[in-house]
């Protein structure tokens, strides 16, 4: 039943009535534990309620109790958030899950760390380890986005007045763990190109469908040009209804299909006139944008192509002329980039950053290209911009030029 002590070490110099006293005395706990097992658990499981997992004082257990206790913010959060929690909680649990929290420290945590920052390592045939899919690139992100989850696990059940759990979340708070830093990738005006005229021909040639090809099209070069994230552009699926209602009453259109609602910005029905007002999710749905279709020449085109009778809905769809789902729109989108030959190193979350740096090269100023952005500081929006070569280069012609200027001065 997961009773935390399995093993209970006695005194080796007690006699035998003090043995006998500390199994009548340990023996009573368990029972008492037990009835509280039955019952529902020590922490739940009210009239009505269901009961909640056992907590054992194990990181398993404070994990599961994280994710399955009602009031948890675990249940709050977006379901793509919500995701990589599950993706952490999941190392947590298959790495260190049988440890108990008690018996934790701070260098246990820190070696923990290390361990999962390590490159992706995959057994060849003859059993040996080799460098996997990581490329043999430490994985920093991951391990901080780990120890991150636990540290939030341990504070939800310090809150429920686990002593141990509140001992080592305190300990914690003075540890500081690494954490990867900005993307130095971009995907180019030469890389979008490619993808376009290579998406096109896989669908002219059969390779793949001609729609998937348009609207896969549509959806890279709508991030690239309109510099947005791909969710404002492909929309998102709701199992939930309250999180769909919550989008439609901040004015996204709502899509049904079953038992999930599809909510999204980017809609014909949202584009009068080529004229596209939108709450971006940069924004939290809170400040508008708008956007003149027309004046981007790689988009426009693409979306002047969609037959009429397709104009309705969701601008880039999927199958069965559903809006697209996010895992598909991955997956399609590597295959094409692939094909286009471009880098793997190169995601599709990389649109924004390119489109971004080529504004920056253009000649437009840091604070367009932040409200473009939708960024409230320009530190973040300098994160966006890759390469800067050009405006260092004009720094030094305008150094160069003050220095010969003065010395023409001086010789006067």
């Amino acid at each position: 039943m997961g009773f935390p002590d399995r093993c209970i070490a006695l005194p080796r110099d007690a006699d035998e009535a003090t043995i006998s006293e500390l199994c009548r005395q340990h023996t009573a706990r368990l029972v008492a534990w037990i009835e509280r097992q039955r019952q529902g658990g020590e922490d739940g499981g009210g009239a009505g309620e269901p009961a909640l997992p056992r907590y054992d004082g194990s990181v398993y257990s404070a994990c599961q109790m994280y994710q399955r206790h009602p009031r948890s913010r675990f249940h709050k959060v977006k379901a793509n958030t919500r995701k990589s929690y599950v993706d952490s909680l999941t190392i947590i649990e298959r790495e260190v899950g049988k440890r108990l929290i008690r018996n934790l420290t701070v260098l246990d945590v820190e070696h923990w760390y290390e361990m999962w920052r390590l490159p992706a390592v995959i057994l060849s045939e003859d059993g040996r380890e080799r460098p996997g899919g990581g490329g043999g690139r430490e994985r920093i992100d991951r391990a901080h986005n780990a120890v991150a989850m636990f540290r939030t696990v341990l504070r939800f059940c310090a809150a429920l007045r686990k002593s141990e759990c509140k001992v080592l979340a305190e300990e914690l708070k003075l540890v500081q763990f690494e954490r990867g830093g900005a993307r130095e990738e971009e995907m180019t005006l030469k890389h979008v190109s490619a993808f376009i005229r290579k998406v096109l021909e896989l669908g002219r040639t059969g390779v793949i469908p001609a729609d998937r090809a348009r609207y896969l099209a549509i959806g890279v070069a709508a991030q690239f040009e309109l510099l947005l994230r791909q969710k404002d552009i492909i929309g998102e699926w709701h199992a939930s209804a309250t999180e769909a209602g919550t989008a439609i009453a901040k004015g996204a259109v709502g899509i049904a299909a079953g038992d999930e609602t599809w909510t999204g910005w980017f809609a014909w029905e949202r584009i009068p006139g080529w004229r596209w007002r939108m709450r971006t999710s940069k924004s939290k749905y809170r400040a508008a944008a708008e956007f003149d279709l027309r004046k981007h020449s790689l988009l426009f085109p693409l979306l002047e192509q969609v037959p009429h009778h397709q104009r309705s809905g969701a601008i880039v769809k999927g199958e069965h002329g559903l809006p697209v789902r996010e895992r598909s729109y991955r997956k399609w989108f590597r295959a094409a980039a692939r094909a286009a030959g471009i880098p793997d190193e190169v995601w599709n979350m990389d649109t924004r950053a390119g489109g971004a740096t080529e504004a920056e090269e253009s000649g437009a100023s840091l604070d367009a290209i932040q409200g473009a952005l939708t960024h409230s500081k320009q530190d973040t929006t300098l994160r966006y911009i890759r390469r800067r070569t050009t405006k260092i280069a004009d720094v030094a012609q305008a150094r160069s030029q003050k220095r010969a200027a003065d010395e023409r001065g001086g010789d006067g």
